[in-house]
């Protein structure tokens, strides 16, 4: 019996020693690297070693696309990316600016790292920004057309009354014009004033959302809140300060 606890003893403590042995320190004890070279070293530091295994032996292209990764990696929060730390400023004077982009750099520089692999940090960068442009010759097409997805996009406020005369119930449209005063239509925001925003182009571009930057309204939100609020003079018959707003330049 003495034996067999003597075992379990000794199993015990080899255990805690390994673990003492493998265990790293927190990233949170170090400094916010100035250089991706020295991120590289503070991840052979701190990152655990399936994190490691998993960056070193994924393709590159899907290592952001791991579900490890796509909630994010401690250096994420540690290195402030999302918040224009010093390493953030170090990519931004490469030319990358988006923190995910920033993000996705990191881990597949550090799996050519692992691998001996040339870094070239200027070809990914390049790639990035091909993806932009891209991305802007499509924005600037949106704010053409008078149709998304199937879906016919309003020139302006009159237009957008027009489409939501359409669009709406007769149940609806007495709900809305009911309302106590243009503001309580705030009650909408998380259900029509969503639907407009997700399907007028208002947070991926179109000519409605160009109509609204044109007139210094610059977020989505408030685009909707416009829409929504002029609506319901437009049915009560309050065109002045719609009208007034439909003049600006």
């Amino acid at each position: 019996m003495k034996t067999y606890f003597y075992l379990i003893f000794i199993l015990l403590l080899s255990t805690t020693i390994q673990a003492q042995h493998t265990e790293k320190p927190d990233i949170e004890c170090f400094p916010i690297p100035r250089t991706l070279k020295r991120s590289f070293e503070l991840l052979n530091k701190t990152m655990c070693d399936d994190e490691i295994y998993l960056i070193k032996t994924l393709q590159e292209d899907s290592i952001y696309y791991h579900p490890k990764f796509m909630l994010k990696a401690d250096f994420w929060h540690a290195w402030k990316i999302y918040d224009g730390s010093r390493l953030t400023r170090y990519f931004n004077r490469k030319g990358l600016f988006r923190p995910a982009e920033i993000y996705e750099t990191i881990l597949i520089s550090f799996h050519r790292y692992l691998n001996n692999k040339p870094i070239k940090l200027e070809e990914q960068i390049a790639r990035y920004k091909l993806e932009h442009a891209r991305e802007y010759e499509e924005y600037l097409q949106k704010l053409q057309k008078d149709t998304i997805n199937g879906i016919y996009i309003p020139k302006n406020l009159e237009d957008s009354f027009i489409q939501l005369d359409k669009l709406l119930s007769d149940e609806d449209k007495q709900t809305i014009q009911q309302l106590n005063n243009r503001k309580e239509t705030i009650q909408f925001h998380h259900s029509l004033g969503m639907w407009l925003r997700n399907n007028w182009g208002l947070w991926s571009g179109s000519r409605l959302q160009k109509y609204m930057l044109d007139r210094g309204i610059n977020h989505p939100d408030e685009m909707s809140a416009i829409i929504l609020e002029f609506y319901y003079d437009w049915l009560n018959r309050q065109n002045d300060e719609w009208k007034k707003f439909e003049a600006k330049q």
